[in-house]
């Protein structure tokens, strides 16, 4: 009895500290359409739409630690690629119905930037630089619609933080051949900097985000995702080529991918 009290304990035990070691992120996420993208139809599983990816650069605002290296793109295409199948958008190719959608993959890390606009250093005033775009990330564009106080705060908390984002925006394919640039809709995932690295997030952006992609949100969605532990598997990622409308089967990961 004895010895499986111990062996029940250690077991136990195992089981709390595998638990302690576990982290979360907050991931904010906000989905806005234009008049034209209501008229779009979201993809599901059982009615899939087929999409042409744009990968823009890695953008960042000092929200990273010096020296830090931008992670390789398939850190970002392999997840979203395979979160994106999950909700039924799926890479055009040569073997399946044309594109109705260009969809252009963004992401990066941004920081707050203020400006102290006062004379006196034991009373500073700091002016916010960059607050429209910060704003924008964490969902605040319709913040006439956050009624209640506390909800109200939470965004211009989140807007006031360093964080890492995912930005995915859909336009007309269509329009887009025809030089038009016609936007659909803009999911926006981010989740807060500080004790974390973008391969830590990544996964846990988009998953929370993917369910959103194409329909429109009334207020951002606060989800809590888990921080990826240990190594993270960076696999092939399957792009396309750089023009909309090129002809020829997609390309593997490592070709060069086109910018918003």
């Amino acid at each position: 009895m004895r010895t499986r009290i111990f062996l029940l304990l250690g077991a136990m035990a195992g089981a709390t500290a595998a638990v302690a070691r576990e982290r979360l992120c907050e991931v904010n996420v906000n989905v806005t359409l234009t008049e034209e993208g209501r008229k779009f139809r979201p993809a599901t599983p059982e009615h899939p739409v087929y999409y042409f990816p744009l990968l823009a650069d890695w953008r960042e605002d000092e929200a990273v630690e010096p020296g830090e290296e931008p992670p390789e793109r398939a850190v970002l295409t392999k997840p979203l690629v395979r979160a994106l199948i999950r909700e039924g958008y799926h890479v055009a190719s040569t073997k399946t119905p044309p594109p109705t959608l260009l969809l252009v993959f963004y992401w990066g890390a941004i920081s707050a930037e203020f400006e102290d606009m006062s004379d006196d250093p034991e009373e500073p005033d700091p002016v916010p630089l960059n607050e429209k775009e910060m704003l924008t990330l964490v969902g605040a564009s319709p913040v006439h619609n956050l009624h209640m106080s506390i909800e109200r705060q939470r965004v211009l908390n989140a807007a006031a933080e360093d964080r890492y984002f995912v930005i995915v925006t859909a336009y007309d394919y269509a329009a887009a051949l025809k030089k038009k640039k016609t936007m659909l809709w803009q999911a926006r995932m981010s989740t807060p900097a500080q004790g974390v690295s973008m391969p830590d997030v990544v996964k846990s952006l988009v998953d929370s985000g993917a369910p959103q992609f194409g329909r429109e949100m009334k207020r951002p969605r606060w989800i809590r995702a888990k921080v990826r532990e240990g190594s993270v598997e960076v696999g092939e990622a399957v792009v396309v080529p750089d023009a909309p409308g090129a002809k020829g089967p997609p390309e593997k990961a490592g070709a060069a991918a086109g910018k918003e």
